[in-house]
């Protein structure tokens, strides 16, 4: 594939110039070229190139001439990824993937965003996971009060969308639990695991009491998850977006039975259970 080989900042002024003359925003012009927006990102940075169509396209937006621009032909390397067996680890990363994760056919990402300050410490046991199941080199993006830890592959997308029907782009509507884990209660622990340190919460209920959570936009996939957290004996609540259980002997049981991985969340109850609900600091996540 050809790619445009700009001068030192030039295609950073480009692109500021399309989005001066255009008058879209960042997140539309991703959406024209058909990227996410840390590509993008990348783009402006110039630590990647942009490539020959998607700058025709870009002049054709603008209503402008392209320019002769020296182009260069990068080959995209091959990454082969490790196929490992169905085991708790692998099921735990689905799960996450499931929570707060994104597979995407167009740039072959496959990534996992969290929080920069409270999910700092998971976001190196996201990196594990990929590198021991995968065994792939994995990035980590920080922007703002995101992090992002993502890998790009053709192989791991489209091994993750086949066998567990990943959904690839956009999840509300297509997301299930996968068969071969709904079948098997070890599995499926270390998936709801991955599910809620991704995107579960623990918090105040009452004064004096917590109340442990999912959320999804999903709500197909939340009756999944009820029904799943049920084979293990949970009381739960639908409500709307959110998956909840309230009983204290509840939430003893699912912080020993699922035990989460993310500090976030173990951090938060070892402090409720001694002290009383009081809210997440960095001092609290740091003992």
């Amino acid at each position: 594939m050809k790619y445009l080989n700009f001068p030192k900042n030039q295609q950073t002024l480009f692109l500021k110039s399309i989005k001066s003359k255009t008058k879209y925003s960042w997140r539309r012009l991703a959406g024209v070229l058909n990227v996410n927006r840390s590509m993008l990102y990348f783009y402006l940075n110039e630590s990647s190139k942009l490539s020959l169509d998607r700058y025709i396209k870009l002049c054709d937006l603008a209503k402008i001439r392209p320019k002769n621009i020296e182009t260069i032909e990068i080959k995209n390397k091959q990454v082969t990824i490790n196929i490992p067996s169905l085991s708790n680890l692998l099921a735990e990363f689905v799960g996450a993937l499931a929570g707060d994760g994104h597979v995407n056919d167009v740039t072959y990402e496959v990534s996992i965003s969290m929080d920069k300050d409270l999910d700092n410490q998971y976001s190196d046991h996201i990196i594990y996971l990929f590198t021991t199941l995968f065994n792939m080199t994995t990035r980590k993006f920080v922007q703002k009060n995101k992090v992002k830890c993502y890998v790009y592959s053709k192989s791991l997308v489209y091994y993750l969308s086949e066998t567990f029907l990943i959904p690839i782009g956009k999840k509300k509507g297509k997301l299930h639990i996968p068969q071969q884990i709904k079948n098997n209660n070890t599995l499926l622990n270390s998936y709801i695991r991955g599910v809620f340190d991704t995107d579960g919460s623990f918090h105040r209920h009452h004064k004096n009491s917590a109340m442990l959570g999912f959320f999804s936009r999903d709500e197909t996939f939340l009756k999944e998850l009820q029904t799943a957290l049920r084979k293990f004996k949970f009381n739960t609540y639908l409500n709307g977006k959110n998956l909840y259980i309230y009983r204290k002997d509840q939430i003893d049981k699912f912080f020993k039975e699922i035990a989460p991985s993310n500090q976030k969340h173990t951090s938060k109850y070892e402090s409720y259970i001694k002290n009383g609900f009081v809210p997440l600091t960095k001092d609290i996540l740091n003992r």
